[in-house]
């Protein structure tokens, strides 16, 4: 049993019904004979088999054991014989017979078994059916799948969309017209990129077989739509334009069918032949043509003839033969060739034998020194197929309409295959059906171990190692590895014993071709095995979901997939692996949407990838916990919307996760009203919540929070300078959590006097920033630079710090913090007694409700030193706050203030208090400035 893309062809007599009623049994059962004879024979020539006859009508499928890439190409033959065939026959009132017939490509089950025989199960049979009674007399209808694998050898005309029995909406249909030449049709023009050294290898191949007149054999080995064939005949097309004078022939071999050999030598002596050949070559290739009808020539004969004709045609003038598709050549004509470059050795010939890889497994007699050039067409390399895409998507209005991240998704994903790049160009999206049948037939030409092999590898991921295939029970050899390798299907990684598949399609391929209980089995083996859990845990819910919905360990297995998506998810978070844990923690939400710690995770990744509206958007749709509720609290609270901290949010005392996000949105409130002294405590009290539910995540987040806290609460600096010191060193593998710290000791060292550590921890925060693409780190940074610089007397510096700062806070839309930096910006113009800084202080007043507490603060208290508002407006407002830094910078405009107004008792007192609050935690430089001043 397997899932494979198979080719249904549909086919039956028109006008049948009304003949049986009018004539005897007996002669329509020797018209049915005839017909079943004529497509028996042609169904079994072209490679199909005949699933059942039914009546007048049967139905064949292509594909079932072994795909080909041409499956759909062999039932349209198949059925253009059948037509043809039949047309000669009579029926008994003797009338012409017509047929009509449906052909449809899909995805099918194909099941074997002694009592029901070969059977083909899904909707694609259904459909072959439908086009078939939808095709009038003589016609083939096929369906879009078909017209994309066969358009390059038959003509395509849509025909209106078929309202077919069974499907919802109308079915994209087209009429096979006539068969194009031999060749298929012309080369669509797209360019050859990257094959100049190939070329010049062939060219000089010729120049030495015509210039010595030495036969010279050229290999040419790679992969399906790398583009061998395409090779040889530009470099032909080059010889010729360049005035070089030779024939040239060509023989594919056709990879279905009796007597290939001989089909594919006739392509070559036909060509070689003319009027004056002898009798004996003329009955050689009679002999050939009549195949099986007649008495086949011998070995002897057969090698005799070529030997002449070559002869002949190489004695006129230099000769090419082009053997193409030699992969599935049998044995008798790989000899023959082998035998002719071995005993024509002294002809200006040059022979080019082309085919996969596979074909050296075989043999290749003609290959038996350095002489003899052997040439590997590898993939592209990523700049010459992103070249190509773009070359690509420029020619035509409808594929320049494609998405802008097509030429970084082709070239990812097509590994340099040029004929994958164009078919995935002229894709919507997904693997196109005509690369699922290429890819399918490499597969199907595996041996059966290496093809196992390489299913079970396809459940592992695009990468792995051959330890985490252990579980699945597959037997993984260094042959069968050797054989995927070389068949360029998966290489090598760095890992130790690692590989990873060639190309997307084949991964994708291999795994879909897998029937889904096979899947669902090892998906739940490697979760089992401890590989990439979560991963094959939510993928073995999907699965079982499909196959038995109503099985009852479909909970306990989600249950399960859930929890290892919110392990891996939140491991994802720690690391700041956003993406992922995004994609995981979504997962685990998906399959129980009540989950309330993966909701808040998620809302925490969102949150971080600068998504608000989901985040909230994801609580919303949570149950409403107490742990939830306060989450919704918090994101309203970073939004900007104040929200009043009711006990009632603190749920359960047993509940260590809501009483944890309580305690930090009460956190977060005392902070936006400046209690910085509060604010530490709810953070020690989330923290006590996190450390009982023995939580690393929230842990480390609060941590960190805690430690930015401490930059404005009234803990010495020297305390504060062991708590970042402490932090330092938990966090050296971290670098997120570690810039956050660095900031913060910046600051604390700026404020005792050392200004080179501040700025060595502020070049460390930075290097951590850039490396990690942090755009509000950066705001970070700016904001604790902006004190750095002032305080090292540098206020110009110090004011691009702040306005950098504010400008992008406002671009993120966190307009109260912008507005104090806006503050912080102009009070560096009156420090350096600059003109600006009263009309600048003036405009900012009127946003002063707007802003937080500390930007309402500085820009009263900077009014009063300008003396554009009275000190006392201040002083209300200043009892808010117990940030010992800002209650002395405001005391310290006020003292000015008072003194300007020759109050110098006021003044006094409001130095006093300001000495006092810096003095209080350290505060070195700010408290020197106050008692010079003083």
């Amino acid at each position: 049993m397997s899932r494979r893309l198979v080719v249904v062809l549909f086919l039956d007599l028109v006008g049948w019904t009304a003949l049986a009623e009018r004539v005897d049994p007996e002669p329509l059962q020797v018209l049915l004979e005839q017909y079943y004879g004529i497509c028996s024979a042609s169904i079994e020539d072209h490679g199909g088999v005949v699933e059942k006859f039914i009546g007048d009508a049967v139905m064949a499928v292509f594909g079932t054991d072994r795909s080909g890439e041409d499956d759909a190409l062999r039932a349209l033959r198949a059925a253009c014989d059948i037509r043809a065939g039949t047309a000669a026959l009579v029926n008994p009132l003797g009338r012409p017979v017509d047929v009509h017939c449906g052909i449809a490509a899909g995805e099918a089950l194909v099941t074997h078994s002694p009592r029901a025989g070969l059977r083909i199960v899904g909707d694609v049979v259904n459909l072959a059916a439908r086009l078939q009674s939808a095709a009038v007399a003589g016609e083939i209808i096929v369906n879009d799948v078909v017209a994309d694998l066969a358009r390059q050898h038959f003509a395509m005309v849509p025909v209106p969309p078929l309202t077919v029995k069974g499907k919802e909406l109308p079915v994209a249909a087209l009429r096979a017209g006539d068969a194009y030449g031999a060749g298929g049709r012309p080369d669509d023009g797209a360019p050859m990129v990257d094959r100049d050294a190939e070329r010049a290898r062939i060219r000089a191949a010729y120049d030495a077989a015509a210039g010595q007149r030495r036969t010279r054999t050229v290999t040419v080995l790679g992969p399906p739509g790398v583009g061998k064939s395409r090779l040889v005949r530009e470099v032909l097309a080059e010889l010729a334009a360049a005035g070089a004078v030779f024939t040239a022939v060509t023989g594919t071999c056709p990879s279905y069918g009796p007597n290939g050999n001989h089909v594919t030598l006739l392509q070559v002596l036909d060509a070689l032949a003319h009027s004056g050949h002898s009798p004996r070559v003329t009955a050689v290739l009679d002999g050939l043509r009549q195949g099986a009808h007649a008495r086949t020539p011998g070995v002897e004969e057969v090698s005799w003839a070529a030997r002449e004709l070559l002869t002949a045609a190489a004695g006129a003038q230099p000769l090419v033969v082009v053997w193409d598709g030699l992969d599935a050549a049998g044995l008798s004509l790989l000899r023959l060739i082998g035998e002719l470059t071995r005993t024509l050795w002294d002809l200006p010939l040059l022979m080019i034998c082309a085919g996969r890889p596979e074909l050296m497994e075989r043999g290749a007699p003609w290959v038996r020194g350095p002489g003899d050039e052997v040439i590997c067409l590898g993939p592209l390399g990523p700049q010459d197929s992103a070249s190509l895409v773009a070359l690509l998507l420029a020619a035509g209005a409808e594929v320049q309409a494609h998405e802008a991240g097509t030429i970084d998704r082709v070239t990812a994903h097509s590994a340099g295959n040029p004929l994958f790049i164009r078919l995935m160009v002229e894709s919507s999206g997904g693997v196109p059906p005509t690369i699922t049948a290429l890819v399918g037939a490499a597969l199907d030409r595996l041996p059966a171990p290496a093809r196992e092999l390489l299913g079970a590898a396809a459940v592992a991921g695009s990468s792995f190692t051959v330890h985490e295939l252990d579980p699945l029970g597959t037997p993984v050899t260094a042959a069968d590895l050797e054989t995927l390798v070389r068949r360029g299907l998966i290489r090598p990684a760095e890992r130790p014993g690692g590989y990873s598949f060639v190309q997307q399609p084949v991964h994708e391929v291999a795994y879909g071709r897998l029937d889904k209980n096979q899947r669902l089995i090892w998906h739940r083996a490697l979760a089992a095995g401890g590989v990439a859990a979560a991963f094959h845990l939510a993928a073995a819910v999907r699965l079982l979901a499909e196959l038995r919905p109503h099985d009852a360990e479909l909970p306990a297995l989600t249950g399960e997939a859930a929890d290892a998506l919110l392990r891996e998810g939140t491991a994802a978070l720690r690391q700041r692996d956003v993406p992922a844990a995004i994609e995981l923690l979504g997962q685990a939400v998906e399959l129980i949407p009540g989950g309330e710690v993966a909701a808040i995770r998620l809302s925490d990744a969102l949150l971080l990838a600068g998504d608000l509206t989901r985040a909230v958007s994801v609580i919303a749709a949570a149950a409403g916990s107490p742990a939830c509720r306060a989450q919704r609290y918090l994101l309203d609270a970073r939004r900007g919307i104040r929200t009043e901290v009711r006990r009632e949010l603190e749920g359960d005392p047993g509940d260590r996760l809501a009483g944890c996000r309580f305690e930090q949105l009460r956190m977060l409130t005392h902070l936006a009203c400046g209690r910085f002294g509060a604010a530490e405590l709810a953070a020690r009290a989330a923290l006590g919540h996190a450390k009982e539910l023995g939580d690393d995540y929230e842990q480390e987040r609060l941590l960190v929070a805690l430690c930015e806290i401490r930059q404005w609460s009234p803990v010495p600096l020297a305390e504060r300078l062991a708590h970042c010191a402490e932090l330092a060193g938990r966090f050296a593998a971290d670098p997120f959590l570690l810039m956050p710290v660095l900031v913060a000791r910046a600051r604390s060292l700026a404020l005792t006097g050392d200004g080179p550590g501040a700025h060595a921890a502020l070049a460390g925060a930075g290097a951590i920033v850039a490396q990690l693409r942090l755009t509000m780190g950066e705001v970070l940074i700016s904001q604790a630079a902006g004190l750095v610089t002032a305080l090292d007397g540098d206020h110009r510096g110090a004011r691009r710090h702040f306005q950098d700062a504010a400008a992008a806070l406002e671009r993120a839309g966190h307009a109260p913090t912008a507005l104090t930096l806006r503050v912080q910006a102009a009070r560096e113009l009156i420090t350096e007694d600059l003109p600006g800084a009263t009309a600048e202080i003036a405009g900012l007043l009127e946003e002063h409700q707007d802003m937080e507490v500390r930007g309402r603060l500085l820009a009263l208290s900077t009014a009063a030193r300008l003396g554009v508002a009275p000190p006392d407006a201040v002083t209300s407002l200043l009892a808010t706050t117990d940030d010992p830094c800002l209650r002395g910078d405001v005391h310290f405009d006020l003292a000015r203030a008072h003194r300007t107004a020759g109050d110098e008792a006021a003044a006094a007192r409001a130095a006093r208090e300001a000495v006092a609050s810096y003095a209080g935690i350290g505060a070195e430089v700010p408290l020197r400035s106050v008692r010079a001043w003083s």
